[in-house]
Order: structure tokens, then C-alpha cells, then sequence
């Protein structure tokens, strides 16, 4: 009889073992179906859209849109190539950007977006974007040493 209780023991731990096994088998299976297709795209987008915002940060920290779009309170004639000199030297060669660079103005209440000079920064073509492999953008409020309110978009977009 003692001998019975053992097999039937013993069975019992190789169906918990079998149970445990084919638990943790879906159960890696059903992560597999529910995780993203490419994880290693998703990291790396978020990682350009930290990169992005530290860039733009860190621009403004120094104050670098001061010195480079005014002179004594007003707009700096062709304030525009400096700021692809800029850009086009700071950033990875393997970006392209567009920045648009818009004074927030404030009329009856009402806040308006103005783009500067009507002009986009870029080193790329619309087509160099929807080529790109990942494209972020981001968005900073900038206050000028001259109580100029600035709103900076940039884009960024690594190449195909």
C-alpha cells in the first residue's frame, strides 16, 4: 500500500512540474504576441526624443537663441543662417532638422503663434522625412533676455 502512495506521489509532482511547465510556456508566448514589433525601434525613438528636448534645452540654457536671433531687442538681419550654421555643426551628421522658430503674441486674451521671418530651418526635403527611419519632434517655450516669448519646434528625423 505504501508503495502505491509513493507512485501516486510521485505522479503528482510530474503533472505540477508539467502544469508549471506549459503555464510558463503560454505565458512567454502570450508576451511574445503582445510586445511591440520592433523594440529596438521603440528605444531608440524615445532615446531621439530625450536627445531632441536635451538638445533644445540645452541651447537655451546657454542662451543661445538670444545670441543668435537678437541684437538690442530686435530681430538680427539673417538670423536664419546662423542658426543653420549652428545646427547644422552641433547635431549628429546621421539628423535631419527642421526648426521653426514662432513669437507667441498675446492680442485681447488671446495667445497666436507667429512664425519669425516665415521661414523653416531645415537641411532636409519633405521626402528626406518620410524616408527617415525615425522622426521626433519637440517643443520648448523660450522668454528672451528682451521679454521676447519664443515657441522652438524642432524636428528631427535619422536618415533612412
Amino acid at each position: 500500500m505504501r508503495n502505491k502512495n509513493r507512485r501516486k506521489g510521485q505522479m503528482r509532482v510530474i503533472e505540477a512540474v508539467l502544469a508549471a511547465t506549459v503555464l510558463a510556456v503560454s505565458m512567454l508566448a502570450a508576451l511574445k504576441l503582445t510586445s511591440s514589433v520592433n523594440p529596438y525601434a521603440s528605444e531608440t525613438r524615445d532615446e531621439l526624443t530625450r536627445y531632441c528636448y536635451d538638445f533644445l534645452l540645452s541651447l537655451a540654457d546657454k542662451e543661445s537663441f538670444d545670441k543668435i536671433i537678437f541684437y538690442n531687442s530686435a530681430l538680427k538681419a539673417h538670423w536664419e543662417q546662423t542658426m543653420t550654421v549652428t545646427l547644422t555643426s552641433l547635431l549628429p551628421t546621421d539628423l535631419f532638422y527642421n526648426m521653426t522658430v514662432f513669437n507667441m503674441t498675446s492680442k485681447n486674451g488671446i495667445v497666436s503663434e507667429v512664425v519669425l521671418n516665415n521661414s523653416t530651418i531645415t537641411d532636409a526635403s519633405p521626402a528626406d522625412f518620410l524616408a527617415g527611419s525615425e522622426v521626433v519632434a519637440a517643443d520648448i517655450i523660450y522668454t528672451s533676455r528682451n521679454a521676447w516669448v519664443l515657441k522652438i519646434h524642432l524636428e528631427l528625423a535619422r536618415g533612412g
